[in-house]
């Protein structure tokens, strides 16, 4: 099988700012697949976003979609184990990951002024100047409708961070002393999991959700944990540029 990995450049010793690229090439590592990794500047798959994956010459877009095709081309169902109960709650994690805490990480990296004087310097340092001043300002801007459409970002910063605190509370709660979210061996929401929540704690690009994050022993040791497995000693492989 040959899997080409589509996402966004990361800064040196980071997997990739974009929990969603960093989720598929976690999911990867987990799974046992080997891959390649090619960068690109802006998005430019079949949904406008970034990852993609051509897997055996077959793009395909959406990191849910990608790790369901990886599955099954590969053989590899981190989730066999799982009964009906069980997969129900992992699914239920998932979408609360993806689908809200996720909108308090953008809020807080694009929309927070300290936030967003890091993401500015971070993901656009690296684009000339005179486009970085174009970019920024229409970037940001749809940032911000695109929260506003959401919902969460119509709230105010306070209360967009007692909503997240809730989510890792019970991230939290349901971790407990378990070494991955579904028991003793790794699923395809430790992809998820790992991917956002480090992205709130570890990354480069630190805001208040790296204080809620620290106030769980557990999630801070989960964290760490999934980095030394996942990232730890092996390192990814070497990226290219689009051609």
């Amino acid at each position: 099988m040959n899997v080409e990995l589509q996402q966004f450049h990361t800064p040196r010793g980071w997997p990739n700012l974009s929990p969603f690229c960093m989720k598929v090439e976690t999911w990867l590592r987990l799974a046992g697949v080997d891959y390649r990794v090619v960068t690109q500047p802006l998005p430019n798959g079949p949904m406008g976003k970034l990852p993609v994956a051509i897997i055996d010459g077959e793009k395909i877009a959406d990191s849910h979609s990608i790790i369901a095709r990886l599955s099954a081309v590969s053989g590899v169902d981190l989730d066999a184990g799982l009964d009906a109960r069980q997969r129900a709650a992992a699914r239920a994690f998932e979408r609360l990951i993806n689908e809200h805490l996720y909108w308090a990480l953008v809020y807080f990296r694009w929309i927070d002024d300290a936030g967003w004087a890091q993401m500015q310097s971070v993901v656009l340092g690296r684009m000339p100047l005179p486009l970085r001043l174009v970019v920024a300002p229409v970037a940001r801007r749809g940032v911000r409708a695109q929260l506003k459409g959401h919902g969460l970002g119509r709230h105010p910063p306070q209360e967009i961070l007692r909503r997240a605190a809730q989510d890792l509370q019970a991230l939290a709660d349901w971790l407990g002393d378990q070494p991955y979210f579904m028991g003793d061996d790794a699923t395809s929401l430790d992809a998820s999991a790992y991917a956002f929540i480090a992205n709130l704690y570890d990354a480069p690009v630190e805001t208040p959700l790296k204080a809620l994050v620290a106030a769980h022993p557990n999630l801070v040791a989960y964290c760490a944990r999934l980095q030394q497995r996942c990232f730890g000693r092996d390192p990814r492989p070497p990226a290219t540029s689009p051609t």
